[in-house]
C-alpha cells in the first residue's frame, strides 16, 4: 500500500481530503474544499512516487521545484520521484485529485512501452476517460463485491493513459526557473480573487504592485514564466472549462461569467491559447 502520506506532509491535511483509496501500486485522493469546508494549507514535500495532481477547479497557485504556476482546469501536472513540489495555495472551491503511482510499478510499464529513459516534464491535457478511469478506481474500491483482477485492469488503465499521454504528447512548455518576488505571488493571488471582474487592467495590477507597468510586466513574466495578461486569459479560461460541465449554460453566459465582456473575445482568446474553438473543445472533452 502506497503511503498516505505522499499525498500531503501531515495527518491533519491528509483529513481534509474527501477521500483517499488505493493499494500497492496506485493511490487515489480526492479533494473538494466546497464539501468539507476546511481549505487545505499550502505545503511542500517530495516522495520516491510518481504523482499526477489533475485540477477540476482553478489552484491559484503551485509549486514545483523552483516554479510556481496555476493549476489549470483540463490539464494533468505530473511529478517525477523525489522532486520537491507542492500547493502554494487553494481557494474556498478548489477541487482535484492527486494520484500517486509507485515509481517501480510506472517504471516497469514505461519499459514496456519503450520510454523507459523519458521523464514527465510538462503538464498534458487530461482527457475524459481519465477521469472515468479514476472514478471507477474509486467505486471499485469502496464495493466488496469487486475483484482484484478488476482493480488490476483499471490500475493498469490509468497508469498507461497517464504514459501515453505525458511522454508522448505533453504541452512542450517546461516549467521555469525564475527569482522569487513576494509582490508577484500576492499580484498573482490578487489576480485570482478577482480575474471575474471585466474592467481588471494590467495598469490597475502595476498600481496595486507600486511598479511601472513596463515594471510590473517584466516582475510578473519572471515569477509566473508569462505576461500579466496572458496570466489573466489562463486564469479566465480555466474557470471556463470547469463551467463547460453544465450542459445548461451557453458560450456566451460562460464568457460573461468569468470576465469577458463578450463572446468574441472570449472565443478569440480561448483558440489562441488552447488551439481550438470553445465549442469544438467542449464537445470533444466535455
Amino acid at each position: 500500500m502506497i503511503s498516505r502520506a505522499a499525498h500531503a506532509p501531515t495527518e491533519e491535511e491528509l483529513n481534509k481530503f474527501n477521500s483517499i483509496v488505493g493499494n500497492e501500486n496506485i493511490s487515489i485522493a480526492e479533494y473538494s474544499s466546497k464539501d468539507n469546508g476546511e481549505d487545505l494549507q499550502s505545503f511542500r514535500h517530495n516522495h520516491d512516487d510518481y504523482e499526477f495532481l489533475i485540477p477540476l477547479k482553478t489552484i491559484p497557485l503551485m509549486f514545483y521545484e523552483k516554479a510556481d504556476y496555476i493549476g489549470e482546469v483540463g490539464f494533468v501536472y505530473p511529478i517525477n520521484p523525489y522532486s520537491r513540489h507542492g500547493i502554494e495555495s487553494v481557494s474556498k472551491n478548489s477541487e482535484f485529485y492527486s494520484v500517486i503511482i509507485a515509481r517501480d510499478y510506472l517504471d516497469k510499464i514505461k519499459t514496456k512501452f519503450g520510454f523507459q529513459n523519458k521523464f514527465f516534464y510538462a503538464r498534458f491535457n487530461v482527457g475524459i476517460s481519465l477521469l472515468e478511469y479514476i472514478k471507477t478506481f474509486q467505486r471499485l474500491n469502496n464495493s466488496p463485491l469487486s475483484t482484484p483482477d478488476e482493480i488490476l485492469n483499471i490500475t493498469y488503465l490509468i497508469a498507461s493513459y497517464l504514459i501515453n499521454f505525458g511522454l508522448v504528447t505533453g504541452h512542450t512548455d517546461k516549467r521555469p526557473e525564475k527569482r522569487y518576488f513576494p509582490k508577484m505571488k500576492s499580484i498573482a493571488l490578487y489576480m485570482y480573487d478577482n480575474f471575474k471582474n471585466p474592467d481588471l487592467t494590467i495598469k490597475d495590477l502595476a498600481a496595486l504592485s507600486g511598479f511601472s507597468v513596463a515594471y510590473f510586466t517584466k516582475s510578473f513574466k519572471q515569477f509566473m514564466n508569462d505576461t500579466p495578461i496572458n496570466h489573466l486569459n489562463r486564469l479566465r479560461l480555466s474557470e471556463a472549462k470547469s463551467l463547460f460541465y453544465d450542459k445548461s449554460l451557453s458560450i456566451k453566459e460562460i464568457a460573461k461569467m468569468v470576465g469577458y465582456k463578450n463572446e468574441t473575445t472570449f472565443t478569440e482568446a480561448f483558440k489562441r491559447i488552447n488551439g481550438e474553438l470553445p465549442k469544438e473543445f467542449r464537445k470533444k472533452y466535455y
